[in-house]
């Protein structure tokens, strides 16, 4: 394993902030909300502040369940461990003074134990860190993990998503489809559009992060 456990501990925490940080003072979703309105012309901050600082708030906490999904998915090949659990294959008679296929399992489960471990506390860190960056209430914290839950199983879909961009056909996804509504349901094919553009720079950004966190240059 690459890191210690206090060295994964100050990644996580840092991997927490720099999130919050690149997302709010690089003002990414304001920037989001202000170019799709003056492209489109629709409605913006000037025309109805109150209605913007709603969009605001909510499509920033979208942006950070996208940006946390995708470090959640970019965690094990950044740790450098895999914790895919493979089929067994049938057993066959073993030749006299050979390792059987079950003892050479044996022997790699091990590394498995350890890896969940390290993943488990990188997350533990890391979501400790983010709620506290938030200042998030219980409730809070159990809707975002409750978001974060339909996030994941939909993630599966992914691939079939982009396959769907790259040949022009209608995007859907959670975070296009809830943007969308919240950007401009009246609109709502341009909004998933620009909602799915958005999503890759925020998956951009968080790739971002992630490689200055684990850069092998740092220091703790």
């Amino acid at each position: 394993m690459p890191y210690r456990p206090r060295e994964l501990v100050v990644r996580a925490r840092e991997a927490a902030g720099l999130l919050l940080a690149t997302l709010d003072r690089n003002e990414m979703v304001a920037r989001f909300l202000d170019m799709y309105a003056a492209e489109h012309r629709r409605p913006g901050r000037a025309d109805h502040p109150y209605l913007y600082r709603e969009q605001l708030a909510r499509i920033r906490r979208e942006a950070i369940l996208a940006m946390v999904l995708r470090i959640e998915a970019a965690l094990p090949a950044r740790l450098k461990v895999s914790v895919a659990v493979r089929g067994v294959r049938p057993r066959k008679k073993a030749a006299k003074g050979k390792k059987t296929a079950h003892a050479a399992k044996r022997k790699k489960q091990p590394d498995l134990e350890l890896a969940i471990p390290f993943l488990d506390l990188f997350r533990e860190e890391f979501f400790v860190a983010l709620g506290q960056a938030l200042e998030w209430t219980d409730d809070e914290a159990e809707e975002f993990w409750r978001d974060l839950g339909i996030y994941e199983k939909l993630r599966a879909h992914e691939p079939r998503r982009v396959a769907a961009v790259n040949r022009g056909l209608s995007i859907s996804g959670p975070f296009v489809d809830r943007v969308g509504l919240l950007l401009d349901p009246s609109m709502m094919d341009q909004a998933r559009r620009d909602a799915r553009k958005f999503e890759l720079e925020l998956q951009e950004a968080a790739d971002r992060v992630l490689r200055l966190v684990f850069s092998r240059n740092r220091s703790n």
